[in-house]
């Protein structure tokens, strides 16, 4: 009995120095974490909003994705042609948009990071004249790049 209060005291200095986690996730509460949840959280409300202005400026100017098919080049695209190409379909084509994303993991490697995904989007869209919704429940990687002292994505939307 004499030792409750030394192991209490033990306890209480090992849990009080454990890593603070982001309410409501499992990921480590540091200033990069939590600003590359709000970047993340940006990036899905202005999905959802349709917001290509937004989305624009959320991008790095070196972003480039190859659609998860490194061996093919033809769905390969930059920065450029997401502003001329993919942003202009989302706000012309897509009618609605539910976006929901869960960060699963964070990992930050000097200016860059990468995000860990898990998102279920459903939208309702117009090609020529059908109308019709589409939904896709996955993970992913967003990754990230240090860019004009903030985070912006560099691939992976």
């Amino acid at each position: 009995m004499k030792f409750l209060p030394l192991i209490l005291g033990a306890v209480m200095l090992v849990t009080a120095c454990g890593p603070q986690f982001i309410e409501g996730t499992e990921i480590e509460d540091t200033p990069n974490n939590r600003n590359i949840m709000l970047l993340v959280e940006a990036y899905r409300v202005s999905v959802e909003k349709k917001d290509a202005a937004t989305l624009a400026r959320l991008v790095s100017r070196d972003y480039f994705e190859n659609a998860a098919t490194t061996g093919q080049e033809a769905d390969d695209y930059g920065y450029a042609e997401l502003l001329t190409k993919v942003l202009p379909l989302l706000q012309d084509n897509i009618k609605e948009v539910q976006y929901k994303v869960t960060v699963q993991r964070i990992v930050v490697v000097g200016s860059t990071a990468s995000a860990f995904l898990d998102y279920d989007l459903k939208f309702r869209y117009m090609e020529g004249e059908l109308e019709g919704w589409s939904s896709k429940k996955d993970i992913s990687r967003m990754d990230l790049v240090w860019e004009d002292d903030q985070w912006k994505i560099a691939a992976g939307l």
